[in-house]
């Protein structure tokens, strides 16, 4: 985003200047979008990874890999085999949809579908995760 002469980027549900970021002097669009998914990656592995171990022992699971990857539409999944894959751009959202999305994701290690113990699970550690969702 470019708001007279100033770059910004979405990061933590805030708008913040690419230049706390990301040096981008010189770089073409291509280049600085480029290093942009750089960012989003690399703090996205870091940020999910620190609330992921936070939540599985709130919750008494465990995750057999934590994965970033550019996945559509959908803020994370989590398979049979107990991986767990979030969007990249998970960081652009405000910490506490971080952590419902971390939330609902080890919620399917025991539960892979949405029935009522899935969500007494997810409200067992995060009582207003259906204020969390509609922000979604």
């Amino acid at each position: 985003m470019n708001t007279v002469g100033k770059q910004y980027i979405k990061y933590l549900g805030e708008m913040r200047p690419i230049d706390e970021w990301i040096s981008a002097d010189g770089l073409s669009e291509t280049e600085l979008l480029d290093e942009v998914s750089k960012f989003y990656i690399k703090m996205s592995k870091q940020i999910t990874k620190e609330r992921t171990e936070l939540y599985q022992k709130a919750l008494g699971v465990v995750a057999r890999s934590i994965r970033i990857d550019k996945i559509g539409k959908r803020w994370g999944s989590c398979n049979t085999k107990k991986e767990i894959t979030y969007n990249y751009l998970i960081v652009t959202l405000p910490m506490d949809l971080i952590d419902y999305i971390v939330v609902h994701e080890l919620c399917h290690i025991h539960h892979m579908n949405h029935d009522r113990s899935f969500w007494r699970k997810v409200g067992s550690v995060m009582p207003d995760y259906k204020k969390r969702m509609e922000m979604l």
